[in-house]
């Protein structure tokens, strides 16, 4: 299983040749890929933001990945994980604490292009 960031999903879509090859070369459909809501959510507002954007074709090119809903155990895990960073860093917002604690709660690795979230500290787990 893995879970996966806006950076990844906004790549893929963007046809970043590296998430595909990653995606292939780590079990495809074989493999449990999991999409946290708010990245998920994320990656389709960046679409609909685009000029010719396609949020249904966007959804229909994501559909390979499982949504996982984020509540309120996952905004304490959040919250716990930026406290245990503390105010050396890496600074992570809302939104990368959310899919880092998504990652601790499915003791899972998050897949990530985001500087922030692949701290050589790993904090996502």
């Amino acid at each position: 299983m893995k879970v996966l960031d806006a950076t990844f999903l906004i790549d893929y879509l963007d046809g970043v040749e590296a998430t595909k090859e990653f995606y292939e070369a780590n079990g495809a459909e074989n493999e449990r890929w999991v999409m946290p809501v708010p990245a998920y959510a994320e990656a389709l507002v960046g679409e609909g933001n685009l000029p010719n954007g396609d949020v249904a074709g966007a959804r229909a090119d994501l559909s390979w990945g499982e949504k996982y809903e984020v509540d309120e155990r996952t905004a304490v895990t959040a919250g716990e994980i930026a406290d245990e960073v503390g105010p050396g860093g890496p600074y992570l917002d809302g939104l990368d604490t959310l899919i880092a604690a998504v990652g601790r709660e499915l003791d899972a690795p998050v897949v990530s292009a985001d500087g922030d979230l692949t701290h050589e500290l790993g904090f996502a787990r």
